[in-house]
């Protein structure tokens, strides 16, 4: 063969704040253009123990550029600015290689890359826009970059201009674009997660003295609530509620202010920080926890999160404990264990509530979740859209 026909289709998705394939929803994206017969590079960050360089992973090329992770309101912009630098030239190389037809999906935070989608487009490429996080909203969500949320707001206009198609995981960051933009989005939910039997709908075998065993999983920043979960866990010490103890996985900026907090309140005997799960941990955090806390406070940035900790406890069975949030709140129905309203003493009710909870119980409500995420939530589904929307085979 020879000409365009001898030529791959080729797509190269480009990630700024994680590597792969630790970030599991691009991973999972990339693995659904590979089967789709695409050549895919997935150009990435080289943190979290990750070498800068090539590699080659079940069949998707990666670039780990050199990068750090900021702290601080300086340390952060000199991290976006460095990261856009050094990922433009990289998605620029990959991009150049013969292909057929091409496609740049570039993912957020920042939004950065609206530079690269244009020079793409110039040049042919089909450009999607792949938004994980409302950037604006949570810039106003943390003290430091307040004054920053115009310019983020800028920088998310011309980034939904440069995309021929634009990507979502929550409906109401569709919604969000439809009202700003006029852009419609295509919904993608979050990565393919582990289901199956797990948690109090498994009926895994467990030690009796752990009592109720609640758990929070994902990152530890200042907009997630980790230090109200730690408060509320001391006000249900305060009740003399018993029988209960939490795991904490995740890592982040504000792990450091959770830890003293747990000390200083003497909730250690209570209260396990486990940091960052490695590949081959999460499963077992999963297996080891009977209820899912969902602390994350009453900001705007919240409210657009479908996050990942609500549906990954939901493809396993486990019942959600979670304030009234509204993308989460709508994703498990009338099935989750919802708090009356945002304040601290009402999610402390319902953590009560779940710990209280007989075990049957809490196996037919995991198992409802189950469900819901069965018929609404599976990367199946969402992987047919994603294809439709990003493919060069499309």
């Amino acid at each position: 063969m020879s000409g365009t026909a001898a030529r791959p289709r080729r797509a190269v998705i480009v990630v700024l704040n994680l590597p792969v394939p630790d970030d599991h929803r691009v991973w999972a994206q990339a693995l659904a253009l590979r089967d789709d017969g695409v050549a895919v590079t997935v150009v990435c960050p080289a943190i979290r123990d990750k070498t800068p360089g090539r590699a080659r992973i079940d069949g998707v090329d990666v670039v780990y550029f050199r990068s750090f992770e900021g702290a601080g309101r300086l340390g952060t912009i000199v991290e976006g600015a460095w990261t856009t630098l050094v990922s433009t030239r990289a998605a620029k190389r990959a991009l150049r290689r013969p292909s057929s037809a091409r496609t740049l999906q570039v993912c957020n935070p920042p939004d950065m890359l609206f530079g690269l989608l244009r020079w793409a487009r110039r040049r042919g490429c089909r450009t999607v826009y792949d938004q994980h996080d409302v950037v604006p909203a949570l810039a106003g969500s943390r003290p430091a970059f307040r004054k920053l949320e115009p310019f983020f707001l800028a920088c998310e206009r011309r980034t939904v201009a440069a995309a021929d198609a634009v990507l979502t995981p929550s409906t109401q960051q569709a919604q969000r674009l439809r009202r700003l933009y006029g852009r419609e989005a295509v919904v993608v939910r979050t990565a393919s997660v582990v289901a199956g039997a797990a948690g109090a709908a498994g009926g895994r075998e467990r030690d009796e003295a752990d009592g109720c065993v609640l758990g929070y999983l994902g990152v530890i920043g200042e907009q997630d609530g980790v230090c109200d979960l730690i408060e509320a866990v001391d006000v249900l010490r305060g009740r003399g509620l018993t029988g209960f103890r939490v795991e904490v996985a995740g890592d982040g900026p504000a792990l450091a202010a959770v830890r003293e907090q747990v000390t200083r309140r003497g909730l250690d005997d209570l209260v396990r920080l486990r940091g960052w799960l490695g590949p081959g941990q999460l499963v077992p955090f999963l297996d080891g926890i009977d209820a899912m806390t969902v602390p994350d406070p009453d900001v705007e940035f919240n409210h657009y999160c479908a996050m990942n900790k609500v549906t990954h406890a939901m493809a396993r069975g486990i019942p959600v404990v979670l304030r009234p949030l509204r993308e989460n709140a709508m994703l498990v129905a009338d099935s989750g264990v919802v708090a009356k309203d945002m304040s601290l003493p009402a999610f402390a009710d319902a953590l009560e509530a779940v710990v209280r909870m007989p075990e049957k119980e809490r196996a037919e409500v995991g198992e409802r979740l189950r469900e819901i995420f069965a018929a609404q939530l599976s990367w199946e589904a969402s992987a047919r859209r994603y294809l439709e929307a990003v493919s060069p085979a499309a």
